[in-house]
């Protein structure tokens, strides 16, 4: 059923989303030192007398901060006195000069769906939440109101497979239609989930947030002041960019710093956290020295002396237009949900038809889409090394020359449906400035007919497909975009029932050059020879190995039962919760042969048990996980190390410690830290000092590369124990329990260099390193080059079974939690999350579908209880992605417990073994 219309500004809106022109004309302006309401909403109501209709409906879906800019008054207090002086009251003045700013224009005419602005981002300039992001390639909410009207007034659900910036859904959704999306780009499907946020708040909390945000504008300057710079984010910068310089040094400083105060107000305050990454996305490009026009190119002497970069003043403005919009934006109940990120596996995800499509795909117009975002992916740790934008290209659809692959390229593309295209690419030989030009078109159309037999397996009969295409020049050759798709929709059972010529365009050479809308219907019925074949039998060939594991449980039996079977390196350092060693064995080498080189994902990694295993069979092991400690024993295992850069890490060490001094020690402090008793508790004050120094120092020289990571590693094994090794009083080496015995002074740098030692013994006799491991909440946007996966297998934590930030609670201060992030944190962690839904796990498997090659696997080993059956519920969400294979279980009741009192009351283990279609 429909929600009721909306009402914005106190203005009821009409069914698409307009204002209602039989209601008094108002228009309410919000500004930050206005006179707050009890809503909190601070707003001046600007009335327009009859006559006006023209001048109101032009500014009538400009925000308050628009409005503000076009007449000049930032504060109400000033506007207030100015008025006074005209002896005139604050509404009628500010309308006036309002009027004196805006052109008129004639009254918008809701049957002209051709007004050419109208298909342009410009479109919607300075309407609340578009000026967000700017998405040259977007249209304007009107344009998809005047579709809807006239194509699909009857539509329940809208799709947009390349949604952009969220226009399409948005006001979709505005007009109580179920929305629906995909898109690849990640700054994109970021800025969408924002706007619906702040569509979706209490006009209280919106005020609240918008307070928040105007304050931080006025602050932000002196914040950046106490910030450290993000070290992992700069370290990602010269990974992905190598010595390029986008912005001066200060604005790069300033960028690092705006990371970190991101990341703490996400502890603090995660939706005021979301809006802030918004203010400072927009600002990016804009306090750089680079420019966007089409593509991101570094700014000219002239253009950079005419506009120098203001990184600080850009952000306090995005604040500000954020913060103002906030209070403009009209309120939403429904959301919009994202059905997947590429297009060409819609099918795949959508289990209801939907009733129409509204959308506009790349252009074949050389655009590097990926590259306009860059910066931008970067700020959001979506970009981290130089294959990372390579593989975002290779994950979207073809449309510019650098998109070009061999692989893509695919000859078996057969071109007969489109008669004009045999004709482009016959057109292209021997007439073509760059041999990937015909490669491009050919992929590029190749791609779209796979994105076009989705369009037809997601529509219900008779259902509307509208597509905002423009055409493309190379050369002499002319590439009639709009036609070449309009021959492939009728050979994929639509046929064309309209198409609008939005606007004219011209290529260089002076070519006459056009986009339009094309309106399509698919046909009620349409023969198909295309079958998709599920098979969910463990009979295959290719689960040969899985039969043998599930039938012979190997790891059950002689040494392999042991839980310190395996390469010594798995006993790096001692951690509550860790999979045996044996399992991770089996489970790797019953789905992928030894030796394939294979890409395997852990999400959940811990200590990384099974990528390391992965890694000794001669696969890429990678790895995901949230908590500092365990990722920094991860990274130890199965990224590069450098025996010489150990050495150095080592004497670097030592030299801090030599000034560590236990009179500096504050442990008041440190003893607010007390799970099994106050920290101090735990060492020799000798001791302790040096500890803390370690501390310090792994802050200024973080475990971000394989060899301070196994150093930090073998620090940690070594913080508690039993045996002489530990620096500790005597406690327990996987969960420190209160400590007994005396104390003694246990010098750091004697143990640690024994331990990396062993350590890199057992290193020197290991196979290449070639895996990565990724500070990262898997249920967050992954990484660009987590990408084409040959298998992910994990052990999520168990329902009812370790506190992982609890158990590890010593290791967890030392990687530089403080008492009150023992309080915060644990709230991210997953163990925690599920216990409300496991519906926490649906960002994950949709990503893994994304990410995994057709066929590849997913196995999840888990923890059954008598509270809950884990398998049964993330069968459940992962239903709309993935296809069951099988499912086991295994006794665990006569597994050893560490001489642990309490391991939870998990008594069977369960194997859920999944695969992408």
């Amino acid at each position: 059923m429909r929600s009721v219309p909306n009402q914005l500004d106190g203005v009821p809106l009409s069914k698409n989303g307009r204002y209602n022109q039989m209601s008094p004309l108002t228009k309410t302006v919000y500004f930050p030192d206005y006179p707050k309401s009890a809503s909190g909403r601070s707003g001046l109501t600007v009335p327009f007398p009859e006559g006006c209709n023209g001048a109101f409906n032009r500014v009538a879906n400009l925000s308050s901060y628009s409005i503000r800019n076009l007449t000049g008054y930032d504060s109400f207090a000033r506007l207030e006195i100015d008025a006074q002086a005209a002896n005139t009251s604050t509404a009628t003045f500010l309308r006036e000069k309002l009027l004196n700013s805006v052109k008129l224009v004639r009254e918008f005419d809701d049957r002209d769906y051709r007004a050419p602005l109208q298909a342009t981002f410009q479109g919607g300039k300075g309407s609340p939440l578009h000026d967000w992001y700017p998405y040259l390639e977007g249209y304007s909410p009107d344009f998809v109101n005047a579709i809807i009207d006239k194509y699909a007034p009857a539509a329940e659900r809208i799709l947009d497979p390349f949604c952009g910036s969220g226009t399409t859904a948005i006001t979709s959704a505005l007009r109580g239609i179920a929305a629906y999306y995909s898109e690849v780009n990640p700054v994109c499907r970021f800025i969408i989930t924002s706007k619906f946020a702040a569509l979706r708040l209490p006009y209280a909390e919106r005020a609240r947030i918008a307070r928040e945000l105007e304050s931080l504008a006025e602050t932000i300057e002196r914040g950046l002041r106490s910030s450290l710079e993000d070290d992992q984010l700069r370290t990602a910068f010269r990974c992905a960019f190598g010595d390029s310089e986008f912005f001066d040094a200060k604005s790069f400083s300033n960028v690092l710093r705006l990371r970190t105060i991101a990341d703490q107000l996400a502890i603090e305050d995660a939706a005021l956290a979301q809006f802030f990454v918004v203010a400072v996305l927009r600002s990016l490009v804009q306090g750089s020295l680079l420019v966007r026009r089409g593509d991101l190119r570094f700014k000219t002497a002239t253009e950079l002396k005419r506009n120098p970069p203001r990184l600080l003043h850009e952000v306090c403005a995005s604040l500000r237009l954020v913060a103002s919009d906030l209070h403009d934006a009209p309120h939403c109940e429904r959301a919009a949900d994202l059905v997947c990120n590429d297009a060409r596996a819609l099918a795949m995800h959508i289990r209801e038809p939907v009733d129409a499509i509204v959308t506009s795909p790349p252009y074949l117009n050389g655009t590097n889409y990926f590259r306009n975002t860059k910066i931008e992916l970067w700020f959001l740790r979506q970009l981290a090394s130089k294959e990372g934008l390579r593989a975002l290209r290779d994950a979207a659809i073809t449309s510019g020359i650098n998109d070009v692959t061999g692989k893509k390229a695919n000859g078996s593309f057969n071109v007969a449906p489109s008669a004009t295209l045999v004709k482009v690419l016959a057109a292209f030989s021997g007439n073509v400035y760059d041999p990937r030009i015909p490669l491009m078109v050919r992929s590029y159309f190749g791609e779209m007919l796979g994105v076009l037999k989705n369009f037809h397996d997601v529509l219900r009969p008779n259902g509307i497909a509208a597509i905002d295409l423009g055409d493309s020049c190379y050369g002499s050759v002319w590439v009639p975009t709009d036609q070449i798709l309009s021959e492939l929709m009728t050979a994929c059972g639509f046929v064309q029932v309209d198409r609008i010529v939005l606007r004219e365009r011209q290529s260089r050479d002076g070519r006459k050059l056009g986009q339009t809308l094309q309106i399509f219907k698919k046909k009620e019925h349409l023969p198909t020879d295309r079958k998709v074949v599920r098979s969910n039998t463990v009979n295959s060939p290719a689960l040969k190995g899985w039969k043998q594991f599930r039938s012979n449980l190997l790891h059950q039996q002689g040494a392999m039962a042991s839980r310190n079977w395996g390469d010594p390196l798995h006993s790096l350092c001692s951690y509550q919760g860790k999979l045996k060693p044996s399992i991770a064995h089996r489970l790797v080498e019953a789905l992928i042969p030894t030796g394939t080189g294979a890409r395997i994902l852990d999400p959940f990694a811990g200590v990384g048990t099974i990528p390391f295993e992965a890694q000794l069979k001669g696969h890429t092991g990678l790895a995901f996980d949230i908590s500092p400690a365990a990722i920094a024993i991860c990274r130890a295992k199965i990224e590069p190390i450098i025996p010489s850069k150990v050495s150095s890490i080592l004497r670097k060490l030592a030299v801090s410690l030599d000034h560590a001094d236990a009179t500096d020690v504050n442990r008041e402090q440190l003893d607010k830290i007390r799970f099994n008793g106050p920290l101090s508790e735990y060492f020799h004050p000798k001791t302790l000092a040096q500890i803390v120094a370690a501390r310090s120092f792994f802050k200024e020289h973080a475990p971000n590369d394989g060899s301070t990571a196994l150093v930090f590693a073998a620090m940690l094994h070594i913080l508690h124990g039993n045996r002489p090794y530990a620096l500790s009083r005597r406690s327990h080496p996987i969960t420190p329990f209160a400590p007994t015995g005396p104390r003694e002074y246990r010098p750091v740098m004697e143990r640690l260099r024994t331990k990396v030692e062993k350590s890199l013994l057992s290193i020197a006799q290991e196979r290449s390193r070639s895996g990565r491991a990724y500070f990262q909440d898997a249920t967050q946007p992954w990484p660009s080059d987590v990408a084409n996966l040959d298998a992910i297998i994990t052990s999520p934590p168990f329902f009812d079974s370790t506190r992982f930030h609890t158990a590890n609670w010593m290791r967890l201060w030392f990687a530089g939690w403080e008492a009150a992030d023992f309080k915060e944190k644990p709230t991210l962690f997953v163990d925690e999350r599920q216990k409300q839904t496991f519906d926490v796990y649906r960002a994950v498997f949709q990503q893994s579908c994304e990410r995994l090659k057709p066929g590849g696997f997913f196995l999840i080993h888990l923890g059954k209880s008598r509270k809950c059956d884990m398998a049964a519920a993330l069968e459940n969400v992962a239903a709309s992605y993935l296809e069951h294979v099988d499912l086991f279980t295994e006794s665990v009741e006569h597994c050893e417990s560490h001489g642990l009192r309490d391991k939870g009351t998990v008594t069977h283990h369960q194997y859920l073994l999944l695969r992408r279609p």
